[in-house]
């Protein structure tokens, strides 16, 4: 690892826990930073766990998703459509895996095309019919069909990272163990992993990196399951910024010199409600939307979550130009509902005021899990709320929610997530989580006029269509009560004193080759 000599001599030399500390003691020397997360980084396979990559700055995207939902260029220099189903993709110059070798057109090409034929996704999302090389550093892509929003297709994680396929191929071929590929240099990220187990992530900056010097002489990714075991490494000087932090945590700092609670502009992300349409009581509309009317989306960030989060109105955010109001509460209303549809009161309920139907009682399953420790705090709000019309809401925390909602054991979920890309687009969302056969819809949504919707909407490079059918997509999924959004989350990080100015991140964008202490 030829490239990394130099920066590895920079670990080293540095302290990795507390690194702002360091930079707060010489102002002259570069920043460390360390940071304690809840999500463990199993391996660096780029079919398996390469999204972590852009969130930590050892992997790279082709575009890079902004705050105004327009993507803009990362490794390419331009993305040009020259009519619907063409693009002209451009490099930046000097691109370079962390050995060095350069990735240009060719590489790009290889990458595209391996790509479309091992990832599903990318390949549904895409549409890619072929990548051909057209210029020293630029590729002429064609589409099966129109793809508006295949800038948004390369500017999120879990789509195309910037890997050497001919690398992995090597690596696979060898049939070496995942933990090979630390040392196979796959990326073009301002920072390599030189280290990882269960514990943590060591990365130290890639000599000559072709975006410019890195910001930081060394990152440590820690990973730390329990919240308040995070906010203790940051009290202790033991990691710099704590991730995945539960609103609860914020009123515990007040006064303290130890650690921050830092808060951003919301981003559009969501803590969802979403229903397993399969699951008897639940298949039905009618209960859906009762549930949903129950809902008081005010209390949840007032109440529940001390203002730290944005009132939910509509299951994308408000600034998004197509968003529509559509979430409201009205307990009357809601009680109607589940009375037209046999789920009785009094005479015959349960004991405990819980509606029943034939004798069995209105039971929601409702998941949450414990790396978002705010869904369970939801969750356990839901259980009070939805218990005033009726409804015996049985909270279930479970270690891995997409496991869960694989199976059938449950009826609802709380998750940290959005029908928006972490590339900006409204159309892989709702593809992959509400059209019929979807990678990520665990809830079986199956119906054809959203699906002819969304069809519709991939396709259109129109944009007052576009806003048209999703308005339509809104009401849809409303009516039948598919999808909602609880809360709109704002971001939010616990720091040290050093780090206080950090500002919180878009698609998880935790570090960049900027990153460094700034004053708060």
């Amino acid at each position: 690892m030829t490239a990394l000599s130099i920066a590895a001599l920079a670990l080293s030399a540095c302290a990795t826990t507390g690194g702002g500390g360091d930079a707060a003691a010489d102002p002259e020397a570069p920043a460390t930073l360390t940071i304690a997360t809840s999500f463990a980084i199993d391996d660096l396979d780029p079919l398996e766990n390469a999204f972590w990559g852009p969130e930590f700055g050892y992997v790279e995207l082709l575009m890079r998703p902004t705050r105004e939902g327009t993507p803009e260029p990362w490794v390419l220099s331009d993305l040009q459509s020259t009519d619907d189903t063409t693009w002209t993709l451009t490099l930046n110059e000097g691109v370079a895996f962390t050995d060095g070798a350069g990735f240009d057109a060719r590489a790009l090409a290889d990458l595209l095309t391996w790509t479309a034929e091992n990832v599903d996704s990318f390949a549904s999302a895409s549409a890619l019919a072929s990548a051909e090389v057209t210029g020293q550093d630029e590729v002429t892509v064609t589409t099966s069909r129109p793809v508006p929003t295949l800038a948004s297709v390369f500017a999120d994680e879990s789509m195309v990272p910037v890997f050497d396929v001919a690398g992995y191929e090597d690596h696979l071929a060898a049939g070496d163990a995942p933990s090979a590929l630390v040392d196979a240099d796959l990326y073009t990220g301002p920072y390599a992993v030189q280290s990882l187990d269960d514990q943590a992530a060591e990365l130290v900056p890639v000599a000559g990196y072709w975006g410019g010097t890195p910001a930081l002489s060394a990152l440590t990714v820690k990973f730390v399951p329990e919240a308040s075991s995070r906010v203790q490494a940051v009290q202790t000087g033991e990691a710099d910024l704590a991730l995945y932090m539960p609103t609860a945590i914020e009123q515990t700092l007040e006064g303290r010199d130890d650690a921050v609670w830092v808060t951003g502009e919301p981003t559009g992300s969501t803590f969802s409600l979403s229903f397993n349409t399969r699951s008897p009581g639940w298949d039905d509309p009618a209960v859906r939307t009762a549930a949903l009317l129950a809902v008081d989306y005010r209390a949840l960030v007032e109440d529940v979550l001390d203002g730290l989060a944005d009132t939910a109105t509509s299951v994308f955010a408000p600034s998004l130009p197509y968003a529509v109001d559509t979430q409201e509460t009205d307990l009357d209303a809601a009680a109607d509902q589940l009375e037209a549809a046999g789920w009785t009161a009094g005479a015959g309920a349960g004991a405990d005021g819980t509606r029943t139907r034939d004798g069995v009682p209105l039971t929601l399953r409702l998941l949450s899990y414990p790396q978002q420790p705010d869904s369970t705090t939801l969750a356990e709000a839901l259980q009070v709320q939805l218990g005033e019309v009726g409804i015996d809401v049985q909270v279930s925390q479970v270690d891995d929610v997409t496991a869960a909602r694989e199976g059938s054991d449950w009826d609802a979920a709380i998750v940290g997530d959005s029908l928006v890309s972490f590339g900006g687009s409204p159309v892989e969302g709702l593809t992959d989580g509400l059209v019929t056969g979807g990678s990520e819809n665990y809830g079986g949504v199956s119906d054809a006029t959203l699906d002819d919707l969304v069809a519709r909407l991939s396709v259109s490079f129109d944009d007052a269509e576009r806003t048209d059918l999703l308005e339509r997509i809104q009401t849809v999924i409303h009516d039948q009560g598919y999808f909602a959004a609880t809360v709109l989350r704002l971001p939010a990080v616990v720091s040290n004193q050093a780090w206080s100015g950090y500002e919180t991140p878009i698609s998880n964008l935790w570090v960049t080759a900027d990153t460094a202490p700034a004053a708060a």
